[in-house]
């Protein structure tokens, strides 16, 4: 008896064999895994204190970003390219709002008692965020009080605010499917009507812009989240670290900005070893 092979097993059984798809695959497992293995290293280093919660991390932030990595890795093996960007912008909020908790934190004055009422903004939202009732809260603003840190400087210099005003309405299109070529389409009729190569690269370099942005801000605001364990290690075992081992990099790290820096900088661990001393 004949039976008819799935449409969605066939679709993604050609998008295996595909070498641009393999290519973007690989990418997205590289991805993934450092953001996961970045959630550890920063994990109760990235805490910040607010007043009225006390001491707060954002640092499950960073997680689900791996998590979402893995959603938007299972979409495009699917070819399924307009959910992939979908996800992608919640990628870009989520990993800019934990940076925006940690900028928040930086700016928080705990040597002054204030009632809730007189919250900054920014701090009402990360309040807000913390009792799960938060609203009304925008890329933009976010993006603003970011640039407003040390990190500005650098947000000028790599033009961040250009390229990302470009990339939100790229993302906006997607998400509210503002045309015909913004929906999921077969591979088969990928295929036919488009360039897959261009189609792969252009998603490639878009999620790599975006951690790398995102690595790069961070660093700035909070070096001190790549710094490799051998410095904490020393102290929980009650020895003196090395000099200047506060400044050691974790490996992973120092090898996810050698791969893909080439997206903001060539020279960009040089720029950021410059301005944090750390020695990437």
């Amino acid at each position: 008896m004949f039976e008819r092979q799935d449409e969605f097993e066939m679709n993604r059984s050609v998008t295996e064999k595909n070498p641009y798809f393999q290519e973007l695959n690989v990418l997205l497992e590289d991805i993934r895994n450092f953001m996961h293995e970045i959630s550890y290293l920063s994990y109760g280093r990235d805490n910040i204190v607010l007043h009225k919660i006390g001491s707060i991390s954002g640092n499950q932030i960073l997680d689900s970003l791996s998590r979402t990595v893995e959603s938007i890795r299972y979409c495009c093996m699917n070819a399924n390219f307009a959910d992939s960007y979908s996800l992608l912008r919640k990628y870009r909020d989520d990993a800019f709002y934990y940076i925006y908790i940690l900028a928040v934190g930086d700016k928080t004055d705990l040597m002054q008692f204030i009632e809730l009422e007189d919250f900054s903004k920014d701090e009402r939202n990360i309040y807000d965020w913390i009792k799960n009732q938060q609203n009304d809260v925008y890329i933009g603003a976010i993006f603003k009080a970011i640039a407003s840190t040390s990190a500005g400087v650098a947000i000028k210099k790599y033009k961040l605010k250009e390229s990302f005003d470009k990339l939100a309405l790229k993302l906006n299109n997607f998400v509210h499917s503002n045309g015909q070529a913004y929906y999921n389409f077969s591979y088969h009729r990928m295929y036919m009507n488009s360039d897959i190569a261009k189609i792969c690269k252009d998603f490639r370099n878009t999620i790599t812009y975006i951690t790398m942005s995102f690595l790069m801000v961070l660093v700035l605001i909070r070096p001190s989240l790549i710094m490799a364990e051998d410095y904490i290690d020393y102290l929980d075992c009650g020895d003196t670290p090395p000099a200047g081992s506060q400044y050691w990099v974790a490996p992973f790290v120092a090898e996810f900005i050698g791969r893909h820096k080439g997206i903001l900088d060539e020279k960009l661990d040089e720029y950021l070893r410059k301005i944090t001393g750390m020695q990437l």
